[in-house]
C-alpha cells in the first residue's frame, strides 16, 4: 500500500491519459510482487513495464548488475537479446558523462534519460545484438540500503521518450528503494 501510495503523481496535466493508464498499470502489477519478496519485484518489473509500454515504443527493458570485476552483467529482461555485458567506455575526461548512459548513471546516482541515445558521449548500443533502432532511453540506478551501488534498469526505446516518463522511472525506482531493501542476491533468484 505505501509503494502504492508513494507512486503517485501521475495526475500531472503533462501525462496524457494513456501515458498515465500505462504508467498506473506498472506500480499496480508490480505492487502485489512486493508482498512476495524484493526478487519478486524485481522479477516483475521488466515484464510490466514491456507490457504496459511497449505501445510507446519502450523495446526493451531490464537490469544490468554491478559485478566485483567493475562490468554490468545483463540479468533479468523483457524484450530482444542485448548486450550481455557492459565496459565503462571513458573518453578521456574519466568522469561522468563520459562513461556511457548506464555508468553515468552509477557514477552521478541519478536517473538519465536520453532523447537521443546516439549523441550520448560513450554510449554503448547493443542494437547490433538486439535489432532494434534505440532511439532513445532512461537508465536509472538501483542502490542497497547503505547506497553501494548494485545495478542499473535500462530501458532503449525505439520512440521518444517523453519528459514524464523520466521523472516516473525516477520516482519508481527511488520508492521501491524506500520500500524495501535490494540486494544483490535479489537480482539472482
Amino acid at each position: 500500500a505505501r509503494f502504492l501510495a508513494l507512486n503517485g503523481g501521475l495526475d500531472a496535466p503533462a501525462v496524457s491519459n494513456e501515458r498515465r493508464a500505462a504508467l498506473t498499470s506498472v506500480v499496480a502489477t508490480v505492487a502485489p510482487e512486493l508482498a512476495v519478496s524484493p526478487a519478486a519485484a524485481l522479477r516483475a518489473i521488466p515484464q510490466a513495464f514491456a507490457a504496459a509500454m511497449g505501445a510507446f515504443g519502450w523495446g526493451w527493458n531490464g537490469y544490468y548488475v554491478l559485478r566485483e570485476d567493475g562490468r554490468l552483467h545483463l540479468s533479468t529482461a523483457c524484450g530482444p537479446p542485448v548486450c550481455a555485458e557492459l565496459e565503462r567506455a571513458n573518453d578521456g575526461r574519466g568522469g561522468p558523462l563520459s562513461s556511457g548512459m548506464c555508468f553515468d548513471a552509477l557514477l552521478l546516482n541519478q536517473t538519465l534519460g536520453a532523447r537521443d541515445t546516439k549523441a550520448w558521449p560513450g554510449y554503448v548500443s547493443c542494437d547490433a545484438d538486439s535489432g532494434l533502432a534505440t532511439a532513445s532511453g532512461i537508465v536509472a540506478p538501483l542502490r542497497d540500503a547503505r547506497g553501494a551501488p548494485l545495478a542499473v534498469w535500462d530501458l532503449d526505446a525505439t520512440q521518444a521518450i517523453a519528459p514524464e516518463d523520466v521523472r516516473f522511472v525516477d520516482v519508481f525506482f527511488a520508492t521501491l528503494a524506500r520500500c524495501v531493501s535490494i540486494s544483490r542476491d535479489d537480482f539472482e533468484r
